[in-house]
């Protein structure tokens, strides 16, 4: 959900020959190669961190691929689907649950609240508001929900179910807070 740029917008070339005009496409996901042949990792091998944000990038990159079309991130996909299960949700709340700043939180319910997906109600104190997807939010979210489901039996395809379901146990495992 791009911002649209200012109308009377212009750039002043110092050059007198226009520069080329570029043909307008589509943002393309940027290829991650997690292994590169002949590279030496070194203790980078041994680093379950490093490991973690290897596969992290390699995911973001299907996910982006797979969800570009719907101007859809992660985080984006994260909140409605917290909003969708948590009505009344506080942008306050979701900002802690998504671990995020507050003001990236007001981005994201700027945008769906524009796009018509949810709608803030005021909770009775004018600084905090409740957040309810709209009709149209619970209808765009579930085909999200089916391109996010697709995306990532791609992403572990490699992976048996019980590998799965392992996998997410040793990563939680990880999220532990220090005790």
């Amino acid at each position: 959900m791009p911002k649209q740029k200012p109308a009377n917008t212009k750039v002043q070339s110092k050059s007198k020959t226009p520069a080329p005009r570029r043909e307008a496409s589509k943002p393309q996901a940027p290829t991650f190669n997690a292994r590169i042949e002949g590279i030496n990792y070194d203790i980078l091998e041994e680093l379950t961190g490093y490991a973690v944000r290897r596969a992290q990038l390699s995911i973001y990159a299907d996910f982006t691929a797979s969800l570009g079309a719907f101007d859809i991130t992660p985080q984006r996909f994260s909140s409605l689907v917290i909003i969708s299960n948590n009505p009344g949700i506080s942008q306050t709340r979701l900002a802690e649950v998504m671990g995020i700043a507050r003001s990236g939180v007001v981005a994201i319910i700027d945008n769906f609240e524009q796009a018509g997906l949810l709608e803030r109600q005021d909770a009775g104190d004018r600084r905090s508001y409740n957040l309810h997807l709209t009709k149209e939010g619970q209808k765009q979210l579930e085909k999200y929900k089916q391109a996010v489901k697709e995306h990532d039996d791609r992403v572990s395809q490699q992976l048996t179910v019980k590998e799965r379901q392992q996998l997410r146990a040793l990563l939680g495992k990880l999220c532990m807070e220090a005790k």
